[in-house]
C-alpha cells in the first residue's frame, strides 16, 4: 500500500473517533432517531465538540508517542491530568475514581481493580480510546492485542472490558491493512477477529452479528446486540454498523446513531473502523473539518504512522537478515 494511502487511513481512523463522538454526543441515551434528524446531521451537524471518548484517545496517543510505546504510569498520569484540566468532557463515574486513587499513590495497574466491589469495570471505556494502539503497531496483531490489554487495565480490569478493547483495536488494525473498497466478506472478516477473542460472551456476539447481517433493522440490532455502555454491547454494535455499510463512512456512522443508547461511543468506534478502512476523504468535509481537534488528530496520526512504518521496515530487514543466514 502506498504511503499516501496509508496516511489517509491513519488520519481517517483518528478523525473517525472524534467525528462519531461529536455527532453522537447530543443524542446519548435516546431510544431512536428519526430519518429527518440523521439527514440534518449530514448537511449541518452543528457544533462538533468531542467528549471523554476522544479526550482519552488523545491522551493515549500522546503517551504512546512520548514514550515510544506503552508506559503504564505515564499513560495513567496523562489521563488523570487531562481529566483535571477538562473534567466537563462527559466522563462517567468510573475513571474519576481511578484518577483519585492514582493521586493517593495507588499503582497504575491496581487503581482500576477497586471499582465495582473489586470486580473491575466491564464498560466500553477501554475500547472507545484504543484506536491509536492499532496505528502504533498495526502490522503486528499480537502486539496490537497486547497493547490494547495494557492500556485498558488502567481503568478497566474486568476480563470483558479488556477483551472489548482488544477486539476494537484488532478490528481497526485489520482494516488499516486492507485496500479500501475491496470486497469485504463479513463471514471471513469476523472469522479473522474470532481468533483474537476468547470469552464465550464475545464469541457469541460475533456469531450473532453474522446472523443479523446484511439487513437487520436498527431496533432489532439494539435489542439483540444491545446499545449500552458495556463493552460486550457497544463494541459489537459498532462492528455491526460498520459491516452493514463498509463502503460508506456516512452511512455506517448514521446507522450507529440510529441504534440509540450510548450513541457517542458506538458512533465513535464505528467512525474509527470506517475511517481506518476508507480513509479521511471518505468522511464528509463538513464533519472532518468542523470537528474539534481535527488538526491535532491529523498530527498524531502522522506521528504514529512514522513509528509504525519504521517498525515495519525494521521487521522486514530482520526477516531478510534471518533468511540470508539460513542459506
Amino acid at each position: 500500500m502506498e504511503l499516501e494511502q496509508l496516511q489517509a487511513k491513519f488520519r481517517g481512523a483518528l478523525l473517525g473517533v472524534a467525528v462519531g463522538d461529536a455527532l453522537g454526543a447530543p443524542f446519548e441515551g435516546t431510544r431512536a432517531m428519526t430519518h429527518r434528524v440523521l439527514e440534518r446531521l449530514v448537511r449541518d451537524p452543528g457544533p462538533m465538540r468531542y467528549t471523554d471518548d476522544t479526550h482519552m484517545t488523545l491522551g493515549l496517543a500522546a503517551s504512546l508517542l512520548e514514550r515510544q510505546g506503552f508506559h503504564g504510569n505515564h499513560m495513567a498520569t496523562a489521563f488523570a491530568q487531562n481529566f483535571a484540566a477538562e473534567p466537563w468532557r462527559g466522563y462517567g463515574p468510573g475513571p474519576p475514581q481511578v484518577f483519585h486513587r492514582l493521586r493517593q499513590g495507588v499503582p497504575w495497574d491496581e487503581a482500576g481493580q477497586t471499582l465495582f466491589g473489586g470486580a473491575g469495570s466491564f464498560g466500553n471505556g477501554g475500547a472507545m480510546r484504543v484506536a491509536p494502539v492499532a496505528l502504533f503497531a498495526f502490522s503486528d496483531l499480537p502486539q496490537v492485542a497486547q497493547l490494547a490489554r495494557q492500556t485498558a487495565v488502567i481503568t478497566h480490569t474486568h476480563e470483558l472490558g479488556i477483551e472489548g478493547a482488544v477486539l476494537q483495536a484488532c478490528t481497526v488494525a485489520l482494516l488499516l491493512g486492507r485496500e479500501p473498497h475491496t470486497a469485504l466478506n463479513p463471514q471471513g472478516f469476523l472469522a479473522a477477529l474470532h481468533d483474537h477473542v476468547h470469552t464465550p460472551v464475545f464469541r457469541d456476539k460475533l456469531q450473532q452479528l453474522l446472523s443479523l447481517l446484511p439487513a437487520a433493522r436498527p431496533a432489532e440490532v439494539a435489542q439483540q446486540v444491545s446499545n449500552g455502555i458495556a463493552a460486550f454491547e457497544a463494541v459489537p454494535a459498532a462492528l455491526y454498523a460498520f459491516l452493514r455499510h463498509p463502503e460508506s463512512f456516512t452511512e455506517a456512522v448514521l446507522y450507529a446513531l440510529s441504534l440509540g443508547g450510548d450513541t457517542d461511543t458506538i458512533a465513535s468506534m464505528t467512525g474509527a473502523l470506517a475511517g481506518a478502512y476508507l480513509g479521511e476523504h471518505a468522511i464528509p468535509a463538513v464533519w472532518r473539518e468542523r470537528v474539534e481537534g481535527a488538526a491535532r488528530l491529523r498530527d498524531l496520526a502522522d506521528a504514529l504512522l512514522a513509528i509504525a512504518t519504521r517498525a515495519r521496515g525494521d521487521r522486514c530487514a530482520g526477516s531478510h537478515r534471518t533468511a540470508g543466514r539460513s542459506h
